[in-house]
Formats: structure tokens, C-alpha cells, sequence
């Protein structure tokens, strides 16, 4: 750590200021807040951040916390771009990072008026997942898509740099200033001490319960293992798209007759995830082949691995690389519910292959799908914009 606070602590003492921006993710989202704020925090940075107020603060982290009041309609976060620009440059930083798609107006407001390094941090196919919204009506979609494409071609030869995930997403940014980052899991979250014997195991589903995840398939899937492994359980932690979805899901299940096999924790703080990972014998990520998900790797994936828990996963060519390549897990068509009952079922009778392919996974985490890897990149990356 000393070599590198050399590189980003200025002059006479005084910390160099970064302000990270975003309007859409929570305060203490595990990307922006636990791994990126707190690595430049512990580097030597100075870091403010702007992000939707919580319902609670945390204390005494270091870290400034600047809340934004989150707009309750998707289209009026667009109307939010003069207020957060304002907020953001009275933080006087030496480098601004932002990590929703509609800042970019903000972040090439910040370049002009500040010339200080701007970076622009893309999470998705953001052209692919307009696409999949579902508050957008089909017929302004591509509209959408298309302007939102205008705008990105505009703004990115002004912007300072560009983080992405996965090289199928990097691919439209490989002209620019660019690095790529993956949001694999704190090394910290996971220790080995929480791998214990599993008792009443369960099979969990981590993260948003949409429609596009495979979610009606998965229950489906379900209900075909619970009549032949009748103990068996199915964890849900993570919050619904809709009221009506949800009203789906919950009459689909009680249809099925699972209704006691199948719990909803619903969403749960960041740090808290861990708990339930130890808890489980298998992680599921049945999400469907739309274009979004074929060129992202959900977080989701590492954090199973992480937790020793054997994978059941979309059989995504991306997907495939990771979890062939660790021995990690099965795969399976995500859209054939007997597809994923026979993963499950295959790892619920073979309790040593399911053990195994966990500890597998658990390896390729600590010596690769780890944050400290990429913690370094990021480090590196803003250096190098700070030099120019």
C-alpha cells in the first residue's frame, strides 16, 4: 500500500478527491459502495459519494455520503441531470466516476466545466437491456435504444475513460480510454470458517426476481424435484419487479402445491448475503437468452463460488467458460423447466459431486474470481488518468 499512496496522495498531504456518482443503485450497493469507495478509501483517496439517500447511514467508514432523492418514476431520473451535475462540482474532486447510463449528460457537463478526469463505469449492454425493459412500451423501444446510442457516441470521445465488465461488452468501447474491471466478490465476505457441514440445506436463488431471470421456469423446474426429493427446498432472497409479478409467481406456486417448499426472504443488505449463501447446497442462475444476458456475467455466479456452493447455471457460452473451466457446476436451457429439475435432481442425489464441484468453485474464487484482482486494475486506471 505504500508504493501505491505514492502514486495517489498530492502534494503537501493533501488527499486527492474523487466523487463517484450514481442515481439509480443504492448507497451501499456491493459494487459501487463495499468494493470500488472503500478500495480507493483504503488507497489513500479522498471519496465522496452521491447516491440515493438510505434509510439508514452508516457511520464512521470514511466515506462521504452526499444522499439524492431517487426519483419514484423511471423517466424523471432523466430531469435529475442539472441538480446532481451542481452537486457533484461543489465537491471540487480531481476525478469524477460515474455509473448510470443517463449521467452521461452529467459527466460530459463535469469534463467541460471542470477539465478533470471523468470516468464512465458500464455495467451492462445498456443498448441490449433497453431492449428488455419492461416499463417501455414495444413500440419505444428501438426509439429509445437508438437515441440512447446517440448520445453515448456523442458523449465518449468528451469523457476521460470507460470501465466495463465482460469482453462481449467491451466490445463497443475498445476506441476509448478503457479498462475492464469484473464485479467479483470481497474475498473478506467469504471466509473459510463459515464452510460447514449443511444441514437442511436449501437451493437459492440470489438477486431481482424478474420475468427475463427464468423465474416461472425455475419454480417449474421446482416442482418436478419436490415430488421426488420431498424435503427439498427452494430459498428466494432478492425483491420482485412488480407487485404483479409477484402476484404471478405466488399463485403459480400455490398451483404447483409448493407452497410450503418455496420461501421469499426478500431483499437484504449487501453484507448480510453471506448468511445465506453457507446455508445453501446449490445456487441457481436460470436466466433466459435475452441479448443483455448473453454478454454479462451476473455477480451472482462468483458469489456462489465463493460460498462453496455448487452452480446450476444458464448454458450461456460466457457463462459456460467460467463454470466449465472450474468444474464448478452444471449447466442447463434455462426455458426447459425438466433441463434445470435434472440438474437439481443430479446434485441433490450425489451429495459428494455437489460437495465437490462447491469446493471446486471455491478454489477458482480465491485464485481468480476474486475482488483483490481487479481491485489492482481499478487502482491502475485512475493513476493513469490522474497522470495525463
Amino acid at each position: 500500500m505504500e508504493k501505491l499512496q505514492l502514486g495517489y496522495v498530492k502534494g503537501n498531504d493533501i488527499m486527492t478527491k474523487i466523487c463517484v456518482i450514481t442515481t439509480v443503485h443504492q448507497a451501499y450497493d456491493g459494487r459501487i459502495y463495499h468494493k470500488q469507495c472503500k478500495s480507493l478509501k483504503k488507497a489513500g483517496y479522498e471519496v465522496t459519494l452521491l447516491a440515493p439517500k438510505p434509510d439508514k447511514q452508516i457511520k464512521d467508514d470514511g466515506i462521504n455520503l452526499i444522499p439524492i432523492e431517487k426519483p419514484k418514476k423511471e423517466w424523471k431520473r432523466f430531469l435529475h441531470t442539472f441538480t446532481v451535475f451542481k452537486q457533484a462540482k461543489q465537491t471540487n474532486a480531481d476525478l469524477y466516476h460515474f455509473h448510470d447510463p443517463e449521467l452521461l449528460p452529467v459527466g460530459v457537463l463535469l469534463r467541460l466545466f471542470t477539465r478533470k478526469p471523468v470516468i464512465f463505469d458500464v455495467h451492462e449492454h445498456y443498448p441490449n437491456a433497453i431492449m428488455s425493459k419492461k416499463y417501455l412500451k414495444n413500440w419505444l423501444k428501438n426509439p429509445v435504444r437508438i437515441a440512447y446510442e446517440v448520445i453515448e457516441k456523442i458523449s465518449l470521445p468528451i469523457l476521460s475513460g470507460i470501465i466495463y465488465t465482460t469482453e462481449e461488452v467491451g466490445e463497443r468501447y475498445r476506441k476509448y480510454t478503457s479498462c475492464k474491471i469484473e464485479n467479483y466478490p470481497l474475498p473478506e465476505m467469504f471466509p473459510p470458517t463459515s464452510r460447514v457441514n449443511k444441514k437442511d440445506a436449501y437451493l437459492l436463488y440470489l438477486g431481482g426476481i424478474t420475468a427475463i431471470r427464468g423465474i416461472e421456469e425455475l419454480i417449474e423446474g421446482f416442482s418436478h424435484v419436490s415430488k421426488n426429493k420431498p424435503e427439498a427446498k427452494l430459498l428466494f432472497v432478492g425483491s420482485f419487479e412488480s407487485n404483479s409479478f409477484e402476484e404471478k409467481i405466488h399463485k403459480k406456486i400455490k398451483g404447483l402445491g409448493i407452497k410450503d417448499k418455496v420461501e421469499f426472504k426478500g431483499k437484504v443488505p449487501y453484507q448480510e448475503i453471506e448468511k445465506y449463501l453457507s446455508g445453501a447446497t446449490i445456487g441457481i442462475i436460470p436466466y433466459l437468452p435475452v441479448p443483455n444476458h448473453l454478454v454479462c456475467l451476473p455477480n451472482k455466479l462468483f458469489e456462489y463460488m465463493a460460498a462453496g456452493v455448487a452452480v446450476i447455471a444458464s448454458d450461456f457460452p460466457h457463462y459456460r467458460k467460467v463454470v466449465e473451466s472450474s468444474n464448478s457446476g452444471l449447466l442447463v436451457n434455462p426455458e426447459r423447466p425438466q433441463s434445470i429439475s435434472k440438474a437439481m435432481l443430479t446434485l441433490l442425489e450425489n451429495e459428494s459431486l455437489a460437495k465437490e464441484m462447491g469446493e471446486n468453485g471455491e478454489v477458482a474464487f480465491s485464485n481468480t474470481y476474486n475482488w483483490r484482482s481487479e481491485e489492482e486494475k481499478l487502482f491502475s486506471f485512475y493513476e493513469k488518468l490522474l497522470k495525463k
